[in-house]
């Protein structure tokens, strides 16, 4: 880690859910302090995926109006924590609204500075353009499903015309499926029942060893590696 922390930009709205939650997990475990970062105001909060909507801290609302930098290591220690040291800077559903860009840019900079890395809900991609760096990683999130895969397809080709680097993973429950509708699949992921059990509980996916787990370990080798080599 070199002070300054890539992201994990994982983009699929709910069906990217478990694998969010998964890297989250083992990121904590590893040490790495991550923080997830809730970026559609619509979705009913991140905290929620990890459990934590009833543990007190900072969420977006709570920095409307804010104007120039945040202290780093203020903003980090505000947000709320889980057991394993993860923390969430999530959309309050009662309060749920699109936060000013220059407040997100702004926050994004500060927990760069203070957090180990950071898991980023890029459930827009239009807006990964602005808030990714040249060390972050893209992935793109598709489900087995008509219309997780259309929405897929549409977030692969605007990102293609943006010019932002990105890989796949079709994340899929039984037998995985084909999908000539991609140009490339990267990666196939089964994801268990059980995870998405753990999912409706509030747990944190990935307890157990499957395939969900390992990927994860391996965005994060990914990721980490690159954020040291830099």
């Amino acid at each position: 880690m070199n002070g300054f922390a890539s992201a994990l930009h994982l983009v699929g709205a709910d069906v990217a859910a478990p694998l969010r939650a998964a890297v989250v997990r083992v990121a904590a475990e590893r040490g790495h302090e991550p923080v997830l970062v809730d970026l559609d105001p619509w979705a009913g909060g991140s905290d929620v995926l990890l459990g934590l909507e009833h543990v007190a801290g900072v969420r977006w609302h709570d920095l409307d109006g804010a104007d120039g930098e945040f202290d780093a290591d203020g903003l980090l220690h505000r947000l709320p924590a889980g057991p394993l040291g993860e923390r969430v800077l999530a959309h309050d559903r009662w309060a749920a609204r699109p936060v000013d860009p220059d407040v997100v840019r702004a926050a994004m900079h500060a927990l760069r500075l203070s957090a180990g890395l950071l898991v980023v809900d890029g459930a827009v991609p239009a807006d990964l353009p602005e808030l990714r760096r040249p060390r972050d990683r893209v992935w793109v999130a598709i489900g087995a499903d008509v219309r997780s895969s259309a929405a897929g397809i549409a977030a692969t080709q605007w990102l293609s015309l943006q010019g932002v680097q990105h890989r796949t993973v079709l994340l899929h429950t039984g037998a995985a499926p084909e999908h000539d509708e991609f140009d490339r699949i990267d990666e196939l992921v089964r994801v268990g029942r059980s995870e998405w059990r753990d999912l409706d509980r509030g747990v944190l996916c990935g307890r157990r060893n499957g395939p969900l787990r390992a990927f994860a370990g391996r965005l994060l080798d990914d990721l980490v590696d690159g954020q040291v080599a830099a």
